[in-house]
């Protein structure tokens, strides 16, 4: 059975250098001959680059990423780890609802 290896996300020079691969694009007919330079493509892949670099930002790694349940060391997106779970005493004030009920 294959263990679980941990990986990293891209940097965001990796993500552009991985979209350098020879992969065929056409805008208006015309070959695209690198994604991250023409001007139909190039902000967008910069900007998802951008969202790359502020995985590995220490500022920003802890608001982004969250450790996996797998025990592999990996990380993840904190909407993919489920909430804690609420007990039936929140923490929350009594306010009413819609319905007159509190």
């Amino acid at each position: 059975m294959a263990q679980a290896v941990a990986t990293r996300p891209f940097t965001g020079e990796e993500y552009l250098e991985s979209l350098r691969d020879g992969r065929e694009v056409y805008v208006y007919g015309e070959r695209v001959t690198d994604v991250t330079t023409h001007p139909a493509f190039r902000n967008a892949a910069r900007m998802v680059a951008r969202l790359y670099d502020a995985l590995h930002d220490p500022a920003k790694k802890d608001i982004l990423t969250v450790e996996t349940d797998t025990g592999n060391g990996g990380f993840t997106h904190p909407f993919f780890r489920a909430p804690p779970a609420r007990s039936r005493t929140s923490s929350a004030p009594a306010t009413p609802s819609p319905n007159g009920r509190v």
